[in-house]
């Protein structure tokens, strides 16, 4: 039977205390470390509809992942520290295992026991891209859960999801879990363009999960999970003109994914000292297509096809006991290869607006006696952009030590070098046909050229490398049973890259150039753009100066957790469309500065009545803007200057039929959020209500639930391309029906 642990005192019940998760790293629970950190656990997960990573927003302070897009983007906010392409800023582990890439973030978490979010710099112990943090997924573990889980749930918008789950532990050192499931979603939003929902979706997940323990000084956990995603996706509506509003463009966009995940963690006891082997693989292969343009018009789309590949390794090192000298050493190895396809094709309309594009930026000859120097793109263009592999190897060796000084004072320092090495092999053909006139006022002044041929093309390897130092150190003093307060600093650093998409630019450039050569060939001929500058992106690196507290008040009725902070980055990577607007670019601000400051309340105020509130504000702004005419420096994009959640859960048991009764009711707000470097646009605050009421008889739950009940209206997501504003409104009011059967 799967069966929950009772609540038999007004202690709040801490996530650390209740799930014992094995940490290859770390000595002490959360709330122990000199750390900023939230924790969920079973009962919240459920009763919050936490399924996925991006249900988190809000519920941790501080922290924003806007549900727009497809599973594709994963773009997660925190502490004013974020991402919408290119490398993460939040590091995801499953089971302990790594996850490699932004696209592999987004994933079924239904079968979670416990999610850890750790706030700030976690580059001591995990290296690169943790530089806001890490989100920590613990799937249920098939030595503690026996039994079969069954869900069915629907809801409103045809959503419908199913998943079966079976637990065995045939021997007492031998148990595994295996599951599926599968969820359809009819979406949320109407294409007025060909009647269809732009945000229809399918999802089937399977996992396995094995644990054997051989012998007492030796443990192997061996993990499987697989999802296939099919959904359309990019419900992008423009906020002006005659289809303001409403999501309208001609070329159904659509998001196909194919998501493997392997791990291997193996403990071996040697002493006094554990040692853990983590082996991680991870196989993504997706294919995304977007009409670029959204709009009725027929100019040009985009699709991009990823497969990459990660292996990862990482023996870890940690001391045993209770002593006065805690220790962790470690040393890891990632390579990750990467092949992207990402053309541009334009069509009539496309070629009509891009001819347009060469025209306005010739020279003027009506001085010399010549009319107008006119290019007619033909409709033969060869879709512009390529095959592009970016491989990428990080290495890295790293030691944390914990000190007690004196009393309750305890020091805790450590550092870590990571090496990494990334490229790109370009391999970018072109093709495009084109007539060329001017008509001037005798025919000697009249030139007319036709079927003329420019093959623009990027061939080519450039590469670079880093080293980085990520030292922490932090002060911890405790104060017994009430807590403890702490003060630290640390270092962190997102990797570098390349902006594939940025390709799609270079061509253009290059066939302008080319057109004039072949229109005047006796011109002087001009270098072809440098590739390795115009696309690279360089590392953000952050020091990170936070000081906090965890405090424990009435007996362990309350607990409540305090932590400010100031974070200064240096080659602050933002995202932005492309002049073109063919795709978004990753450019690097010089500086940029976040101040702010998180708490959370977890209260029990009765048996059956229980409170949790969270709040986070941020305040990131970009420390040189390069615009004169603006005084004040601009506000960080994405970044929610507030985040707030407010929580009730009352449970009572009854003699009837109904023998448990849980109702929940709980409210999350973000705002405001800029949605452009200039801070042009923005998102007001805004806040929604969602609300659970749960009964259950024997084994049965039957559970009806709301989001945002309140029937809020915001947008999830905004940006500017070729001079337009486009949006995704955010998830509607939803009801729906779950039934979960535990045999």
């Amino acid at each position: 039977m799967l069966l929950a642990e009772p609540a038999d005192t007004l202690r709040v019940r801490k996530m650390d205390e209740v799930v014992v998760a094995s940490t290859p790293k770390e000595h002490t629970s959360l709330r122990q470390q000199s750390l900023s950190s939230s924790s969920f656990g079973i009962m919240q997960l459920q009763e919050e509809g936490i399924n996925d990573i991006k249900d988190l927003t809000a519920h941790v302070p501080g922290l924003f992942i806007p549900n727009y897009g497809s599973r594709l983007t994963s773009s997660v906010y925190l502490r004013g520290v974020g991402s919408r392409i290119g490398t993460p800023t939040i590091g995801m582990y499953v089971d302990n295992v790594p996850l490699a890439g932004m696209s592999s973030m987004d994933q079924d978490m239904s079968d979670a026991e416990r999610i850890d979010v750790l706030r700030g710099p976690q580059g001591t112990l995990y290296g690169r891209n943790a530089i806001g943090g890490i989100i920590r997924v613990y799937t249920k573990n098939p030595m503690n859960y026996q039994g079969t889980d069954i869900m069915l749930g629907g809801a409103t918008y045809n959503n419908y999801r199913t998943r079966v789950t079976h637990y065995h532990r045939p021997l007492d050192n031998l148990a595994f879990s295996a599951g599926i499931s599968y969820e359809h979603l009819g979406g949320f939003h109407r294409n007025v363009c060909n009647g269809q929902r732009a945000d229809r979706s399918n999802d089937i997940a399977a996992r396995w999960r094995g644990i054997y323990i051989p012998s007492d000084k030796v443990r192997l956990d061996l993990s499987a999970r697989y999802q296939w995603t099919r959904q359309g996706g990019y419900p992008y509506a423009a906020k002006q003109g005659d289809d303001a509003g409403s999501v309208a463009y001609n070329r159904a966009s659509s998001y196909l994914r194919h998501l493997l995940s392997v791990g291997l963690n193996a403990e071996h006891d040697l002493g006094g000292i554990m040692m853990t082997s983590t082996t991680g693989f991870q196989y993504l292969k997706d294919d995304m297509f977007m009409d670029q343009d959204f709009s009725r018009q027929d100019i040009y789309s985009l699709r991009q096809k990823q497969l990459g590949k990660v292996l990862s390794e990482e023996i870890a090192l940690k001391s045993k006991g209770a002593g006065r000298w805690q220790w962790t050493s470690g040393a890891n190895v990632q390579y990750r290869w990467l092949r992207t396809e990402a053309p541009v094709t334009f069509y009539p309309e496309g070629v009509d607006w891009l001819s347009q594009l060469i025209n306005r930026s010739l020279p003027d000859l009506t001085a010399y006696g010549m009319g107008p120097m006119t290019v007619t793109l033909k409709d033969n263009i060869r879709p512009m952009g390529g095959t592009f592999q970016t491989p990428t190897l990080n290495t890295g060796l790293f030691h944390q030590s914990t000190i007690a000084v004196a009393g309750g004072l305890s020091l805790t320092v450590g550092v870590r070098l990571d090496y990494e090495r990334y490229e790109m092999t370009h391999n970018a053909p072109g093709s495009v046909y084109f007539d060329f006139d001017i008509d001037g006022s005798t025919p000697r002044n009249s030139i007319h050229l036709t079927n003329l041929n420019v093959e623009p093309t990027f061939l080519g390897t450039t590469g670079t490398s880093h080293l980085h130092c990520l030292p922490k150190a932090s002060l911890k003093y405790d104060l017994g049973r009430t807590g403890n307060v702490y003060a630290s600093v640390s270092r962190g650093y997102r990797s570098g890259g390349y902006n594939v998409q940025m390709i799609s630019e270079l061509m253009q450039a290059e066939m302008r150039r080319l057109m004039m050569e072949s229109i005047r060939p006796d011109m002087p001929s001009t270098a072809q753009p440098d590739v390795s500058q115009a696309t690279e992106y360089k590392p953000e690196t952050a020091w990170n100066y936070e000081a906090g507290c965890h405090l424990d008040c009435l007996g362990g009725r309350i607990a409540a957790d305090i932590a400010a902070f100031w974070i200064e980055t240096r080659d602050l990577q933002l995202s932005q469309m492309a002049e073109s607007g063919m795709g978004r670019v990753t450019v690097n601000a010089s500086r940029s500065r976040s101040i702010g400051m998180e708490a959370s309340l977890q209260a029990s105020l009765t048996h059956a009545l229980s409170l949790n509130a969270g709040y986070g504000y941020t305040h990131a702004t970009l420390r040189h803007s390069g615009d004169d005419d603006h005084s004040d420096d601009y506000l960080v994009p994405f970044a929610p200057q507030h985040t707030l959640s407010l929580g009730a859960r009352y449970a009572w048991q009854t003699r009837g039929w109904l023998q448990h009764i849980c109702l929940y009711a709980g409210g999350r707000a973000n705002g405001r959020i800029y949605w452009t470097r200039e801070n042009d646009l923005s998102q007001p605050f805004y806040a929604l209500l969602d609300a659970r009421l749960s009964v259950t008889h024997n084994d049965l739950e039957v559970s009806l639930w709301g989001r945002n009940l309140t029937q809020t209206h915001y947008d999830a997501f905004c940006f500017v391309t070729r001079g337009q504003v486009f949006s995704q409104r955010g998830t509607p009011l939803q009801i729906g029906l779950d039934l979960r059967l535990r045999l």
